[in-house]
Formats: C-alpha cells, structure tokens, sequence
C-alpha cells in the first residue's frame, strides 16, 4: 500500500484503494492531479515584496511621489508595496490584516493604473465614513481622485433598480475593500458583478480584506480571478479547483480528503501541502499579504459567565429537548434552535406576533425553495428574488401562484418576549468602567441603553467615530468592519460570533494601529454551550485562515485564551 501511496503522489492517478468497510463496499480516496492547469501555476513567477531595504526605499519614493505639499503622512511598508504591485500587474489581490492601512490602498489604486472612471465598492454600513471622513481627511496628505471616485455600497447594486448601475457608472477600475462581500457565487451582487466583467473584460480589479474567508478556497478564488486574470495562482477550471479544495481547506472530513498528489510539488523539505500552497499564493505577482502583528499592544480574551437563573435554564432545555419556544410554537429546523438559543443566553427571545397561518408557513417555503433552485441554476441573468418573482409572473407555476395568493393575509411582526433580565444586568455592571458592550440582537442592545443608561449605536449612527462618551452599546453587524475605535480597549462581547473572520474583525476595531492602552480585553459570553460551540468553530477558522494566508489572526496570537 505504500508503494501505491507513492505511486500515486508522483503520477497523478486518479483514485487510489483505501479500505474495505464492514459491508464490503471500498472507499476510494483520489489526488491532485498534475494537470496543465497545474503547470501554468507552478511556472508563475515569484518574489517576496517585503525584502529589506527596498520596501523600505520604496515607501519613502512612493510617498514623494503621491502626498500633497501639504501632507504630513508616510506610506506604510505594505501600503507602498500594494501599490507597486497595482502599477506593475494592474490589479491586485490583497489579503492584508485588520488594521494595516487597506482604506488608503483602495483610495490611491485608481492613481496607480490611471483610471478614469475608477469605483471603490464598500460594504453598506461603511458608504457614509468613507465619504464624510476618509476622503476628507486622506485628500489632505494624499493626491486622491475625489472627484472622479464613485463610493457604491455593495448592497446597492443587489437592488431591483440598480440592475444597470455598473453599466452606468462604466468603471475602468473596481476596487473591492472587504472583498469577503462577494464571497457567495450566487449572492445578486457577486452575479452583478461577474456580469460586468464578462462585458467588460479590460477592466483592472483591486481587491482588498484583512478577512477574506471562513473555510474554502471557493470562498475567494474567483476573486483572485478578476484580479489576476492568467496569472492567478489557482485553478480556473471548477472540477481542479474542486481537488484543491477538498485537499486544502478545513473541515473536510479525512474519508474525502484526497492525497496532495501535485501539490507536493509546492513544498520544501518538511512542509505540509497546505505550507506550500501559502507560499505559492504569497509569492504570486500581484498578491500582497501580511505575514504578522506588530502591534505592540497586548490582546486578551477571556469568557465571562454571568449566573443563569432556573427560568431560563428550564426554557433552554425545553428547546433542546423538544424544539419548542418558550410560548408552545414549534420549530421545524435545526437553525431555528440555535438561533433562539442565543437569544435565550440573553433572557428573551423573538416570536412573530401574531403567530403565522400553517398554510401561508407552507407557501413561504415553496417559495423561497424555488427561489433558491432559479438563482442556483439559472442562465437567464436572475440576481435577486424580485427578478424571479418578475419573471414568474410572466409564466405562473404552482409555487409561484400558491404564495402570490397568500402572502399578503399575514404580515410578519416579530417582537421580543424577556423571560429575565440577569444578561441586561451584568452587562449594565460591566458597562460601569469605560469599554465597548458589542450585541447581535437589536431589542437587547435597545432594552440594555434604557435598563444601564448608555447610549446603543445601531445601523447607520457613523457617530460612534467621534462619540466621547467613555462606554457604549454597539452593534455588531453595524459597527464590527471599518470603524476606528481604538479610544476604546475594553471590549464585551455578548453574542460570540460564528467565524474567524468576524472576529478578526471585530477585534480590529480596538486592537490596531493608534492604541494607547498597553492591553486590549475582550471578554465574551461563554454560559452555554451553543455559545461555546460558535466560539471553538471560529477559532477553527482563525487557524484555517492563518494557514492558507499567513497573515496572523488576533484570535490565534491572544495572551490569554478561552479554555
């Protein structure tokens, strides 16, 4: 069998034995084949952009060339080199950490190339400090486009109206800061923007995150694509990619993981295959990642467990057990349970009010099944539910007629039922020296600001940036990405986030570049197990992510960990 093993890493043979079950039935485990595809890759050029002295030297040209008279400010090392390689490849793919200078890049790209009518595309929530702030405040020392940039939240073009926005504003350069955004091949916006590029296919990409995935290469590769072009160094073709994949990412279970095979040809002497991919990825022309932290600042994070009451320990058992919320309603999938369990962990939970007819809940998910099935398969240009639902207007089906019949005798109205106040009031506790209480859930972070008397930050209060009160409530889906709020080093996280990205992100907005304080905390709600569980699966992903970048994540390089 070791023969074979040997034999089949060298050749690229396609499936190998590896065992016979009770049953009798082999399972078959296959390798990476070495394929043409893999040829190309393995014959890119490399170099390393962080060799000393020249980066260096090239941070201080740089910043010669593209400050202002009156600009007072340097280029970061990995800033000037990212720009380099925007000039050189025209495009470029940057996997840089949280907090190492990705708003000035994505501003100063469209000198770079040239560009005319450059767009920077940035998630929703961070439109309005990109306008109001960063561009004021970076046109000072730098020679910024401002007048030519067009600012486009990603949720923008997902809308029915904004179809044709990308054909309107014609860009010769995307940049895609917190290019994590299009991750989701199917997502209306990533369809928009394939699209485009397919028309339009001389146009230069730029794309930028300190988090770029949770778990698989498939999250990213078609990103590095838009970027790169033939010089990506991933496969093009969906099947290879697929090996890659299964051989590369986390979480794949070991019966299905197939042997490196062509892989190998990436490592040095002692390297797993996952090492040497990483290598070859950030070598790449065109690639710029970070590889460590070098803030000086401290990082830890430890559990905080706050005393759970009988009441809220028998409704948590009574959803594990039976599926059932706290009034009697039933749940029908597994996302449900957890999803009110963490509102449980909190004291409360959602319910609709007044409850749905069974037969309107039965419509709704024909439909949204359809829904799903079109978007996934469809070669017709359908992006969004509401173009579907155009189109099946045009020739009714059953699921299509059944919901339009129904939708509208119900109204959902979802209001939050508080079974006890103990997660409002050790928060209010906590909340009693200055720091950050982060919440994923509306009506607790609105119910905390009147029960402690601070104030919640929610979505689009961009306040927060120049707030100067000394403890606050923030949301996590509003403020967690692109905020700079390092006045801030005591952070509580109530709802632990699911993914290594969002921490990564999350701890960023305090542990980065400008902290005074010689330690950042981050204490996080542990008390259940379903919270416990989210926490173990993103440190899985923070290592994940670390391995195939090499940029260090907060979450693996911590002081104090959670046991």
């Amino acid at each position: 069998m070791a023969l074979l093993h040997t034999l089949i890493e060298r050749t690229g043979m396609k499936y190998l034995p590896r065992q016979v079950d009770e049953e009798g039935k082999r399972h078959y485990l296959g390798a990476v084949s070495y394929t043409s595809e893999f040829r190309r890759i393995e014959q890119l050029s490399r170099r390393q952009w962080d060799v000393e002295p020249l980066v260096s030297q090239l941070a201080d040209f740089l910043t010669g060339e593209l400050k202002t008279p009156a600009g007072t400010m340097k280029l970061w090392r990995v800033q000037a080199a990212a720009l380099a390689e925007i000039a050189e490849v025209n495009g470029a793919f940057c996997p840089v950490g949280v907090g190492d200078g990705k708003t000035l890049i994505s501003l100063l790209a469209p000198v770079m190339v040239g560009a005319q009518r450059p767009l920077l595309l940035v998630p929703a929530a961070l439109r309005d400090k990109t306008l109001r702030y960063d561009l004021p405040f970076y046109s000072k020392h730098w020679k910024i486009p401002a007048n030519t940039l067009s600012v486009v939240g990603y949720s923008e073009i997902s809308l029915e109206k904004n179809a044709d926005l990308l054909e309107a504003i014609a860009p010769d350069l995307i940049i895609f800061d917190e290019c994590h955004y299009l991750r989701r091949h199917g997502a209306g916006r990533t369809r928009r923007v394939v699209r485009y590029l397919r028309a339009h296919p001389d146009v230069y990409c730029v794309a930028l995150s300190g988090t770029v995935t949770n778990r698989s290469l498939k999250e990213w590769s078609h990103i590095v694509q838009w970027c790169l072009r033939d010089a990506a160094p991933l496969p093009a073709k969906w099947q290879e990619l697929t090996e890659w994949s299964m051989a590369l990412d986390a979480d794949v279970p070991d019966e299905q993981r197939p042997l490196p095979g062509a892989l190998k040809k990436f490592c040095l002497p002692g390297e797993t295959p996952r090492d040497g991919f990483r290598r070859r990825l950030i070598e790449t022309p065109g690639i710029v990642a970070t590889k460590e932290n070098k803030l000086g600042t401290a990082l830890r994070i430890f559990a905080s467990k706050p005393a759970v009451p009988r009441e809220i320990w028998r409704a948590i058992d009574k959803l594990r057990n039976t599926w059932q919320t706290p009034n009697g309603d039933e749940l029908i999938n597994a996302v449900d349970v957890w999803r009110h369990a963490r509102e449980l962990a909190l004291g409360f939970y959602y319910r609709w009010d007044p409850a749905p007819p069974k037969d309107w809940m039965a419509a709704r998910a024909a439909w949204k099944r359809y829904v799903r099935e079109v978007l996934k398969h469809n070669r017709r240009g359908l992006d969004t539910e509401l173009q579907v639902w155009n189109e099946s207007a045009k020739a009714p089906h059953r699921e299509w007629a059944d919901w339009q019949a129904i939708k509208d005798i119900f109204k959902p109205n979802s209001v939050a039922e508080w079974i006890s106040g103990f997660a409002l009031a050790a928060c209010a506790e906590w909340l009693n020296e200055p720091g950050i209480c982060w919440v994923e859930h509306i009506a607790f972070g609105e119910r905390l600001a009147e029960y402690s008397g601070r104030h919640y930050y929610g979505a689009g209060a961009n306040e927060i940036i120049d707030t100067k009160e000394t403890s606050i409530v923030a949301s996590i889906a509003a403020h967690s990405e692109g905020k700079n709020l390092q006045r801030f080093s005591r952070n509580l996280v109530t709802s632990p986030m699911t993914t290594g990205k969002a921490w990564e992100q999350l701890l960023g907005r305090t542990h980065r570049e400008g902290q005074q304080a010689d330690e950042v905390t981050c204490e996080v709600f542990l008390h259940f197990d379903e919270l416990r569980n989210c926490f173990e699966t993103a440190r899985r992903d923070a290592r994940y992510i670390e391995g195939t970048f090499g940029a260090r994540q907060r979450l693996n390089f911590v002081d104090t960990v959670v046991d």
